[in-house]
C-alpha cells in the first residue's frame, strides 16, 4: 500500500504492522471504529447492539441490520481469526436467528439509550423491506487482519450451502510519520464476484423453494386528517403519506395489482385493482379529469404538504370491485393485519376468509 505524493510525483510505502504492536485492542479501539463507522465493512448497517448478551450468556461483539432487514452478526478478531471463529459466529447467529420482533426492538432500544417506540421506528425508516420480514434471514461477518486458511476454506464451503457468511480483512499501515491507516477488503465472497455468486444462489433457492405468496396485496387505509374511506371508496383510490417510511409503501404496487383493503381496529373492507403507479396527490386526477385536491373531501387536510415530495400525500388509484363501510368491516378473531401501509398478503385463514367476503 502507498501512500501517494502528488507534487513530487512519487509513491511512499506504508509500512504493515500488527495491531497488538500498535496496543490496539478488539473491543476497546477494532469494535469502536465499526460502530461508529460500518460502512468501513463495504455496505450500509444499522448497528443495533454492542456486546451483546446471548441466553447462554456469551456475548457477541456487534448486532446489525442491513437494509434487507435481515440480522447481522459481526464477529472480531485482531490480527489473525483463529481456526474456528467462523463455528463461534454460527452459534451467535443461530441464537439471534429465535429473536422475534420486539426483542430487536428492546436490544437496538437499550443500544441506543431510546424509547422502544423511537428504536423501533428508526429501523423501520432504515430497511427497505416489509418489517414483517425482520429477522426472517440471518447473515455473518467475520473481521480480522489475517484469516486462518481452515476458516476461509470453511466459509467458501458454508457459502454453497446458502449460508451468508463474509470474510472482510482489515489491514493497519503506518506511513513515515507514523499516521495509522486502515485498508478493509472483503475477500470472501471477493467483490468482483460478488454479483455473479448472489445470482446463482439467488436462482438456487427459487428453484429450491417454490413461491407461495397469493399474488394479494394487504393495504391499510385510515381515517384522520389526510384521508378517509369514504373519500376512498367514492373517488377510488388509496392513499398514504405526511412521511416517506408511510408513503413508500405503495411504490410496491404496480397497475393490475389486487388488494384488500384493512382499516384498523375494524377489519376489511375493500377489494380492487390497482389503476395507476404511485404519485404525489396534487397530480392525482379522477377520471372525469378533475384534480383530486378539488373534489369535495372528506378529510380535512389531504393537502397538507402537498408540495413537499417528501412529506406529501401520495396516492394510488383503484377500481373497487366490492366494498363495505367502516361499520361493515369484515373481520374474524384471528384476522391478519399488519402496521405497514402495504405488505403481501400470506395468512392462510385470512385469504380464506376475505375471498369469501368479496369474491364470492
Amino acid at each position: 500500500m502507498y501512500k501517494v505524493n502528488i507534487e513530487d510525483k512519487k509513491l511512499i510505502p506504508l509500512k504493515p504492522v500488527n495491531f497488538a504492536s500498535l496496543g490496539i485492542k478488539e473491543r476497546f479501539d477494532i469494535q469502536e471504529w465499526i460502530d461508529k463507522t460500518p460502512q468501513i465493512l463495504g455496505e450500509d448497517l444499522l448497528i443495533i447492539g454492542k456486546e451483546v448478551t446471548l441466553p447462554s450468556g456469551k456475548r457477541l461483539d456487534l448486532l446489525c441490520l442491513d437494509k434487507s432487514a435481515s440480522l447481522v452478526v459481526i464477529e472480531l478478531k485482531r490480527d489473525d481469526s483463529g481456526s474456528a471463529v467462523e463455528w463461534q459466529a454460527i452459534k451467535y447467529a443461530s441464537s439471534v436467528s429465535n429473536f422475534l420482533p420486539d426483542e430487536i426492538y428492546r436490544v437496538f432500544a437499550e443500544y441506543k439509550a431510546a424509547e422502544l417506540k423511537e428504536a423501533k421506528k428508526s429501523i423501520e425508516e432504515f430497511i427497505d423491506a416489509d418489517i414483517e420480514t425482520l429477522n426472517s434471514k440471518q447473515r455473518i461477518i467475520l473481521v480480522s487482519k489475517e484469516f486462518n486458511s481452515e476458516v476461509i476454506s470453511a466459509v467458501l464451503w458454508l457459502r454453497e450451502f446458502g449460508l451468508d457468511i463474509q470474510c472482510t480483512r482489515l489491514a493497519p499501515y503506518l506511513d513515515v510519520d507514523d499516521e495509522l491507516f486502515i485498508k478493509p477488503e472483503t475477500i470472501v465472497p471477493l467483490p468482483e464476484a460478488r454479483d455473479y455468486i448472489t445470482k446463482k444462489e439467488v436462482k438456487q433457492r427459487f428453484n429450491a423453494v417454490k413461491p407461495d405468496w397469493s399474488g394479494y396485496w394487504f393495504v391499510n387505509v385510515g381515517e384522520g386528517l389526510h384521508r378517509t374511506w369514504e373519500d376512498n371508496m367514492k373517488f377510488g383510490y388509496i392513499s398514504a403519506g405526511q412521511g416517506q417510511v408511510y408513503s413508500r409503501g405503495l411504490k410496491r404496487l404496480s397497475i393490475g395489482d389486487k388488494i384488500f383493503a384493512y382499516m384498523k381496529g375494524l377489519g376489511y373492507v375493500g377489494y380492487g385493482e390497482i389503476k395507476s403507479k404511485s404519485m404525489m396527490i396534487r397530480d392525482c386526477l379522477t377520471n372525469e379529469g378533475t384534480p383530486l385536491l378539488d373534489c369535495d373531501l372528506k378529510a380535512k387536510q389531504p393537502g397538507n404538504n402537498s408540495d413537499d415530495e417528501q412529506m406529501s400525500e401520495y396516492v394510488v388509484k383503484v377500481e373497487w370491485i366490492k366494498t363495505f363501510p367502516s361499520n361493515d368491516a369484515k373481520t374474524f378473531k384471528g384476522v391478519f393485519a399488519n402496521q405497514n401501509v402495504v405488505c403481501k398478503l400470506q395468512h392462510e385463514a385470512t385469504l380464506e376468509f376475505v375471498k369469501k367476503e368479496f369474491l364470492a
